[in-house]
């Protein structure tokens, strides 16, 4: 009797255990997915409260007058008592058979009242909408389990780690009895402390590796907060606990493979003062409240240097914010998307002046790299991947974007409410995907000077519009490649652009106006040079280079494109040739040029066009 009481302690434990663990682990997460959002939006909800893309839920829940996301009051305040009473059944269900079946029966009512309730908030949220809001749908109910669709997201609810760890703890207890029997009948006799035993050994496991990650943590800040000012300070290879915190001058070198993990909370390395170096680091593992905008490295102040570090499982990678003189360079920056949270910026920058951002490669990021308010910055030799924009200004001036590749992005090179930008000699390829998979997008520019870029195999090479946004600047495309494109250039009618010596080849569309026509004020020469054309069928006849006739972009079959996008499906068909020729033999259907190049090239940089 005394033997199969003890097993029966030890089964309760394991019980126990569990259900202390779900209270660490999120018992339901909700996806939402979007051609906008390419990994998706998170929100895992605990017994306490929520994480994830809460924020940006609530944001996008606005436009449709539903509610902001908040965890409720009275679930979260709750749910500990019932943890703690379902915990005491549960330690005590060995005594009695009665207690056992109660333990059982609310363990399993745990969870199915869990379920219950978030369906009844989502319920209540679907059918909570303001008519007032900008966009209206009409009442929904997300399911709580599985696939709903709602304009154009889709929502997938699922149980998590937390509900299936009740649910481990409802079969265990329920299992008791049989778990005890099997081992007297193999003569197996435990001690009675087994299910003491049984939870010292958890308590270990879920509290030793925090006790001595925090013993690394603080030898490693203590060497920081030692070191005189202006110091270098080597840190041997190993594996170290953050948070950190740096405060220039100082330079901090890793000797060998360093790697500092955050654990999950906050910034991992923090950088403050002035003339800090930080060089050939691992870092890893930041807090994921959006809130907090917590990144692998955040770094304030002047004459900073953040060089050669991997930086990966992080919310933002690198975020500058309010200095100069900054200098990142040569890091690989993969932010991840550990625990389903959609990541931040690569590398982001805000009121920084007078810095470079060079030589960096990032991957799976929100934005390669975001710069908003910022003066003077130059972004050069990047390469961004697997991002949603790759290059992204904001209320940003002078800022001269160089040498850089962005391939593989939702949206190559954003850039919108700038002046005085420079875009010259990038590589912007193949994004193709999603509702906005522009090579290069101009919104709201002042000055621009965009030279030697390859803009080629995109959805649309180049949108622009209300460029040069007040009228008074220059937007000036020279010298690139516009290749290989769907739509070459896509322009509003309120995009003045001045294109002269570029390569606009074999794009399905060289040019197609978003409105009835083109701007007055675009110009297609400039200095008595034009563009070369694929599609130019005249001569030169004087061997000057260039074309004897004006370049015409007059396809009718264009402008039946431009009311009816399905037709695009004729292009270079029988069809689309038949009707080239009917606007040609019968001016009745020919429409008026979208656009006319008066000097076009025959060659461009002395290459046979």
């Amino acid at each position: 009797m005394r033997s199969a009481r003890a097993i029966r302690f030890s089964v309760a434990a394991a019980a126990a255990a569990l259900i202390g663990l779900s209270t660490q682990l999120p018992l339901w997460t909700l996806k939402m997915e979007a051609p906008q959002y390419r990994h998706g939006l998170f929100l895992h909800v605990f017994g306490t409260g929520m994480t994830g893309d809460v924020r940006e839920l609530s944001i996008l829940n606005h436009y449709i007058g539903m509610p902001p996301i908040e965890a409720p009051a009275l679930e979260t305040s709750l749910f500990p008592i019932g943890i703690a009473f379902l915990l005491a059944l549960t330690l005590l269900s060995p005594l009695h058979r009665w207690v056992r079946r109660a333990a059982v029966a609310a363990t399993v009512a745990v969870p199915l009242s869990i379920l219950a309730d978030l369906q009844w908030r989502l319920y209540s949220f679907g059918h909570s909408l303001d008519p007032k809001a900008p966009i209206r749908l009409k009442p929904f109910t997300p399911l709580v389990l599985g696939e709903t669709h709602m304009g154009n997201f889709e929502s997938h609810g699922m149980v998590s780690w937390g509900f299936w760890s009740l649910v481990a703890a409802a079969v265990l207890l329920v299992l008791a009895e049989r778990i005890s029997n099997g081992f007297l009948r193999r003569g197996t006799r435990p001690s009675r402390d087994a299910g003491l035993g049984v939870a010292a050994g958890l308590a270990v496991l879920l509290l030793g590796p925090a006790q001595l990650s925090a013993q690394s943590a603080g030898a490693l800040q203590a060497r920081i907060d030692a070191a005189p000012r202006g110091a270098t300070v080597v840190v041997p290879a190993g594996h170290y606990a953050g948070p950190i915190a740096i405060r220039g001058p100082l330079t901090l070198t890793a000797e060998g493979a360093v790697t500092i993990d955050g654990g999950g909370r906050g910034s991992v390395v923090t950088i403050t003062g002035d003339q800090v170096t930080f060089r050939g680091f691992a870092v890893r593992n930041s807090g994921r409240d959006v809130t907090e905008e917590a990144a692998g490295i955040k770094a304030t102040g002047n004459g900073h240097r953040i060089e050669q570090n991997d930086v990966r499982d992080v919310y933002f990678g690198i975020h500058l914010g309010n200095g100069s003189y900054v200098t990142v360079r040569g890091n690989r920056i993969v932010p991840g998307e550990r625990h389903g949270a959609r990541p931040g910026h690569g590398i982001s920058a805000w009121h920084l002046r007078d810095s470079e951002i060079a030589a960096n490669q990032i991957a799976d990021a929100r934005d390669g790299i975001y710069l908003s308010f910022t003066d003077r910055v130059t972004v050069t030799g990047n390469r961004v991947t697997r991002c949603r924009y790759g290059l992204h200004s904001m209320y940003s001036h002078e800022a001269r974007f160089e040498g850089n590749e962005a391939a593989a992005n939702l949206l190559g090179a954003a850039l919108m409410m700038s002046d005085r930008l420079v875009l010259k000699g990038n590589r912007i390829r193949e994004h193709r995907a999603g509702p906005a998979a522009y090579g290069v997008l101009l919104k709201d520019i002042g000055g621009l000077i965009a030279e030697d870029n390859h803009i080629v195999a995109n959805r649309v090479g180049i949108y622009a519009e209300s460029v040069p946004a007040d009228g008074t600047g220059e937007a000036v495309f020279a010298g690139n490649l516009i290749a290989g494109n769907e739509t070459g250039l896509a322009l509003q009618s309120t995009a003045a652009l001045t294109l002269t010596r570029n390569r606009i080849a074999e794009n399905l569309a060289d040019v197609r106006p978003l409105g009835r026509q083109l701007s007055a004020g675009m110009r297609w020469t400039r200095d008595g040079r034009g563009n070369s054309w694929s599609a130019y069928r005249g001569y030169d006849a004087d061997g000057d280079g260039i074309g004897d006739q004006p370049h015409r972009v007059e396809d009718a079959l264009d402008a039946l494109i431009r009311r009816s996008p399905m037709t695009q499906a004729f292009l270079y068909t029988p069809a689309h040739l038949a009707l080239e020729a009917a606007a040609r033999l019968f001016p009745l259907f020919r429409q008026p040029p979208v656009l006319v190049d008066e000097r076009p090239l025959m060659t461009v940089n002395g290459v046979l066009r």
